[in-house]
């Protein structure tokens, strides 16, 4: 179980809706019918998160959070269908964590609301498993954990984005295992085969890789059937999961994404740090990786603590992908129990080589697609980034990367 929650409402068909919405995520649930038995109820549980309408008979919502707070620090969430701005201002002002007035309430958006506050107070710990997979101590891991189990439970879709070697695919993958979706079937896509098989059943969850890199016709696919999920409550199949190398706020700004399919994709976001950010979590994640393939090769080596220092001094560029080559190959060439630090260096050194033939070749052929496109677009930019699935403003960045002047793009 991920905590006890309390849902106090007066309205039994809305409070037992909103009892299973939160079993089904993996919570604990105790329900009460007024103010007077919900506090009955918080007393004898303890719950981890209480939520309850403001609005009930014999003790309301705001005389329930006042009792709450004489005792307990617990997370509270009011809501109401019916509210003002003055009572929303009298719960903050009593304690509340959350205060929701809306006449669309919807289910999902307070099992959301719990879950965060679940990841905030820490009750909700992280699946163990969710630790071995994104290691890490440092503010911006244990954010994407709390994130990640925030939004695990839930039916909602999830974009996920990092850089290459981030861990955007371990991310999505624990989506899907630890969540909603766990021990049914998914579907991996990317930009080259952007749609599901019609001959094929309906997975539990569909992982759209690089989403943003999608042809036109392929995200407009997805666009309609993300927008039919939310109008059906995300309640039908396939949960989406999708990933982006671009930083969230450049895929806000691209207007083509952000009003199609990111409309509701970026509001279910979350984005992973680079390695050279958390150089804190090296050692950690280096010491993870080394007992992982070591166990895989037959080895059991531990890194030498100059190693170590060696490998938190470091940017990699290719994030935890790029340390993982490196302690793969060191791990191979070592001998004894220990991996040095002179084995990693020469390792490290004969990567890098690697990694800027192949970044050197990937600049040209950037600039030879570019120049096609141009060519054949006749110097059209709209045109062009339509060829290249780009948009006009990234058209006009690799233009001047690549120092193409425009008068010749004809």
């Amino acid at each position: 179980m991920r905590g006890t929650v309390l849902v106090a409402d007066d309205q039994p068909r809305a409070r037992r809706a909103l009892a299973t919405e939160l079993r089904d995520a993996g919570f604990d649930v105790c329900e009460a019918e007024n103010g007077t038995q919900a506090w009955e109820r918080f007393r004898g549980r303890s719950p981890d998160v209480v939520i309850t309408d403001v609005v009930m008979p014999r003790s309301d919502g705001l005389d329930l959070l006042s009792r709450i707070r004489a005792v307990s620090e617990v997370p509270v969430i009011l809501f109401t269908a019916h509210g003002t701005a003055q009572a929303a201002a009298a719960a903050f002002k009593s304690g509340a964590d959350d205060f929701v007035c809306s006449p669309d309430l919807e289910i999902d958006d307070l099992v959301a609301l719990v879950a965060n506050a679940v990841s905030r107070t820490g009750t909700g710990k992280p699946h163990p498993d969710l630790a071995r997979r994104l290691v890490g101590d440092s503010k911006a891991m244990r954010r994407a954990r709390e994130r990640l189990t925030g939004l695990a439970p839930l039916r909602t879709p999830v974009l996920v984005s990092g850089e290459p070697g981030s861990g955007r695919d371990t991310a999505a993958l624990a989506l899907h295992e630890l969540g909603a979706s766990a021990g049914d079937p998914w579907v991996h896509l990317g930009p080259g085969n952007p749609r599901m098989n019609p001959n094929k059943a309906i997975p539990a969850a569909v992982y759209l890789d690089e989403v943003d890199r999608f042809d036109a016709d392929g995200r407009a696919y997805w666009a309609k059937l993300v927008d039919d999920a939310e109008a059906d409550g995300f309640r039908r199949r396939p949960r989406i999961l999708a990933s982006t190398l671009a930083p969230l706020p450049t895929l806000s700004a691209d207007a083509a994404f952000a009003q199609g399919i990111g409309r509701v994709l970026l509001r279910f976001a979350l984005e992973l740090p680079p390695l050279r950010a958390i150089p804190e979590d090296v050692p950690a994640i280096a010491e993870s990786l080394a007992e992982r393939i070591g166990a895989s090769v037959g080895r059991s080596l531990r890194l030498s603590p100059a190693a170590t220092a060696f490998l938190s001094e470091q940017r990699w560029p290719g994030n935890v992908t790029h340390l993982e080559r490196v302690l793969e190959r060191a791990i191979t060439y070592s001998r004894g129990r220990q991996i040095r630090r002179d084995v990693v260096e020469e390792v490290f050194a004969d990567l890098a080589d690697s990694l800027d033939t192949i970044r050197e070749r990937g600049a040209v052929r950037e600039r030879e697609e570019l120049l096609h496109a141009l060519e054949t677009s006749r110097g059209n930019i709209s045109r062009t980034a339509e060829k290249l699935n780009k948009s006009r403003a990234a058209v006009y960045r690799l233009i001047e990367k690549h120092g193409i002047p425009l008068q010749k793009a004809r």
